[in-house]
């Protein structure tokens, strides 16, 4: 942040290098009080991730709040300020109040079971919460076909996958897994193992599709991997946090390394070539949280599957997010503080962008209804404050007074900006705040104003994109505001 000062007489602020002097200073950084929730249905039994977070936060002191989507629904909501109160929340009557700028909401699978839950999370997410996962990380993790489908794209080594439709589908997508039995069936979702069968021959594979298509599942056929541990790590914004080798039960004759079918945990060390491939299918799915489950097979890798919503009850070697090394053997309870403190830093609570702009879109200043601008969407600027190119700009003590098109406004100044090119600053900018419109919603925005000659009329830098949520498509213009007759020369 920068503290201006004024010296001498009024004059235009085309000197304003002249008389505005910049000065660095330390300001205490005051964080919020966090709102930690979990959104999904009412779990039963000991060690759940909810009942766990709920204990870290109440250790930290961090206000926590579970949330049943079968019995929750918004009867509140604020867009201008991010603001909600959610009726009924844990089922017995009470209502919470979340806000946008210090709530983390945990999305467990529970909350992908129903159409009417995915609504309460595409509410959340587009009053602009900070949601671990989103709905579309959450429903790719959840669809295995499309987990696959994410990983042979961005080149992973995963089982051979195909679709079942139905029966006459059976023999051709059985031998483009390879033609070998056993075989893997599975339910498109599900979780902690369920809906998944490993069968012997064609007329078992027959009959298990036919008896799982009554209840109307969606099946895929995998090839069928003879292992006898797997291994589940968890990830974090792109950081492993812990990883714990999963070994099954041979004695009762169970294929699956599943916890929750008495499979037992040991902490595990990862090499350096499993690193790169459990952070890179993390990354795939575009999930903030998940757990990445690999195997290896003679000598080759493979990823297995990447869980949105991963249970938390193993024996975990975990590591530090910052050095990537070892730490040695963590609870339960541990690993559900590393979560939490990782995205406590409101630079890790960045949500990602779904929704596409054009790298030219139309904006309204409140005061020029009627005369809107085509602002360029700069995703290299890195300027302190928006840029708006203005007609006249007079100093007045610590006010602004200035014109753009006509019209005559005054505001206080609350900063400078100083973009540069090199080393060197080419332009001293006073910053104001001004309500802005865009995509029919209302901001409260720090424009940089400037005499000088710009090829752009608005240049909007990082920090509005970022509040604005879109993600630029740099081949249109206009994908989300009318279109507005060029005033500048550098938009095409």
């Amino acid at each position: 942040m920068v503290r201006t000062k004024m010296e001498g007489a009024p004059i235009l602020m085309k000197n304003f290098n002249d008389y505005f002097i910049v000065e660095d200073f330390e300001e205490p950084i005051e964080q919020d009080n966090l709102h930690v929730a979990v959104l999904g249905k009412k779990e039963s039994g000991e060690g759940t991730f909810a009942e766990i977070a709920e204990e870290v936060c109440n250790a930290k002191k961090i206000a926590f709040d579970s949330i049943y989507v079968d019995e929750a629904w918004i009867s509140q909501n604020d867009v201008e300020i991010g603001s909600v109160t959610i009726q009924n929340a844990d089922g017995k009557d009470n209502s919470i109040e979340l806000e946008t700028h210090n709530t983390i909401i945990f999305v467990r699978a529970g909350a992908l079971e129903s159409l009417s839950a995915q609504a309460i999370v595409s509410s959340l997410q587009s009053i602009g919460f900070f949601l671990v996962n989103d709905l579309e990380s959450m429903l790719a993790c959840d669809n295995k076909m499309t987990n696959t489908l994410l990983l042979e794209r961005n080149n992973l080594p995963t089982p051979k996958t195909s679709i079942l439709n139905n029966v006459k589908s059976i023999e051709d997508a059985h031998k483009r897994i390879g033609g070998k039995f056993p075989t893997i069936i599975k339910t498109l979702t599900g979780t902690q193992g369920v809906g998944v069968s490993k069968v012997n021959d064609m007329g078992s594979l027959v009959s298990v599709a036919q008896s799982l298509w009554k209840y109307e599942a969606d099946l895929l056929l995998q090839e069928f991997l003879d292992i006898k541990s797997d291994v589940r790590s968890l990830v974090v914004g792109g950081n492993i946090i812990g990883a714990a080798e999963r070994i099954r039960e041979e004695d009762n004759g169970e294929f699956r390394n599943n916890v929750h079918l008495g499979a037992k945990t040991r902490p595990y060390t990862l090499s350096n070539e499993e690193k790169e491939l459990v952070v890179a299918a993390a990354r795939a799915t575009g999930a903030w949280y998940c757990g990445v489950d690999h195997c290896k097979v003679k000598d080759n890798y493979y990823i297995l599957e990447v869980n949105g919503s991963p249970g938390i009850r193993s024996h975990f070697n975990a590591y530090n997010t910052k050095t990537g090394s070892s730490i040695g053997k963590k609870t339960d309870k541990d690993m559900v503080s590393l979560i939490i403190d990782f995205f406590s830093s409101d630079l890790n609570r960045r949500p990602i962008m779904r929704q596409e702009a054009g790298f030219i879109e139309t904006v309204t200043l409140e005061g020029m209804e009627n005369d809107p601008i085509r602002a360029k969407f700069d995703t290299g600027n890195s300027a302190s404050a928006t840029m708006l190119h203005v007609d006249k700009l007079d100093a007045d003590g610590d006010y602004v007074d200035w014109v753009k098109n006509g019209k005559k406004f005054r505001s206080e100044v609350i900063g400078v900006s100083e973009p540069r090119r090199g080393a060197k600053p080419f332009d001293v900018r006073p910053i104001i705040e001004h309500n802005l419109i865009f995509n029919n919603k209302k901001y409260k925005v720090e424009l940089g104003l400037t005499l000088k000659d710009t090829a752009s009329e608005m240049l909007v830098n990082r920090i509005l994109l970022s509040k604005f949520k879109v993600a630029i498509n740099p081949n249109r213009q206009f994908m989300l505001s009318s279109v507005t007759e060029r005033n500048d020369t550098n938009d095409h």
